[in-house]
């Protein structure tokens, strides 16, 4: 349903409040429509940014940049590899001091690339769009719930529409079998909302583990950017070669700009107000803030119940505990 006011449009430069006083955790924070999140959130004064992303480098360049939109001294690095589970919870585990978090907002993500595992024999693609940040925002959670009107943000995108229907997320087996490029994206992106709705489905049963003891939030929800000008282009063209090539100079010219359009939906997620006055909740937010139902495999329940037992199984297996373990 369109806003009577501003109907599907979020402005982030005139509709993002006052952020005086709010702390916010972005992973990918420092490149592509991370660094839109984030020059966005200190542009309207957040009193503390936490950029999480691996490469030193890209975070001084990034924050930088950041001068432009505000007091830098506010946005801190800490080095994050999603592609490795136990350094991920490492990090997790030092965010919880973090005793105020307003939103956790999962941005990173590898793009349309080809099939590789990380460090812990998992396909790259669902640990880093899915499994690292599902263990950050388990971990966040007892943060996110007893700051009021918190926000989780996981950035899926309209691809999800789009996984093999094959689907199960039943065994490791499936996730380590390359189903090329494309697939092996989509189906991270799939997997991302089946999390959130999962996530709000155990906090609104007060679930063992998920209860807060007074409902502030947070308010969960999966977003889509709508096709934006970052550096996954150079994925697809490194999956693709010269098909890939062509693909992107074909779409290039019609993609978003990263800071002035392709944070919009996260940043009104993660900010707005209408948010919680609309009640929002475990909802698919598009371009730029028009709530709409994802694709049927995204909406069944059952599906996304494999997805949590098998994601806890892993994490189990290459943690040894986990955030919140429940017998399903």
């Amino acid at each position: 349903m369109a806003h009577l006011i501003t109907g599907n449009k979020f402005e982030p430069n005139k509709d993002i409040p006052d952020l005086s006083g709010k702390v916010y955790i972005v992973t990918g924070g420092t490149a592509g429509i991370g660094f839109g999140i984030t020059a966005h959130l200190l542009q309207h004064n957040a009193s503390k940014i936490l950029l999480l992303s691996q490469k030193e480098e890209h975070a001084d360049e990034a924050i930088e940049e950041l001068k432009k939109y505000g007091d830098a001294s506010k946005v801190h690095w800490v080095q994050c590899d999603l592609k490795d589970l136990k350094k991920t919870d490492e990090v997790a585990k030092k965010l919880t001091s973090e005793k105020q978090i307003d939103a956790l907002i999962c941005n990173a993500g590898q793009g349309v690339g080809k099939y590789n595992e990380t460090v812990d024999g998992i396909d790259s693609h669902f640990q880093v769009n899915h499994l690292s940040q599902m263990l950050l925002a388990l971990t966040l959670l007892p943060n996110l719930q007893s700051t009021p009107d918190s926000r989780l943000v996981l950035q899926s995108s309209d691809l999800h529409r789009s996984p093999l229907s094959s689907t199960k997320f039943a065994t490791l087996d499936e996730i380590n079998t390359d189903l090329g490029p494309n697939s092996l994206y989509s189906r991270t992106k799939l997997a991302q909302i089946l999390f959130v709705r999962a996530l709000v489905r155990r906090m609104l049963n007060n679930e063992p583990g998920f209860q807060s003891p007074k409902y502030n939030g947070p308010w969960i929800n999966a977003t889509h950017p709508g096709g934006v000008a970052t550096d996954q282009l150079k994925q697809a063209v490194d999956a693709y070669g010269t098909m890939g090539k062509v693909g992107v100079k074909a779409i290039k010219p019609i993609m978003k700009d990263p800071v002035d359009e392709g944070c919009r939906p996260a940043l009104f997620a993660a900010t707005s107000e209408d948010i919680t006055k609309e009640g929002i909740q475990g909802q698919y937010i598009v371009p730029d803030r028009k709530v709409t139902e994802p694709s049927k495999q995204a909406r069944d329940e059952e599906l996304g119940e494999n997805l949590w037992r098998l994601s806890e199984q892993i994490l189990q297996e290459k943690l040894g505990s986990i955030p919140y373990k429940q017998e399903l």
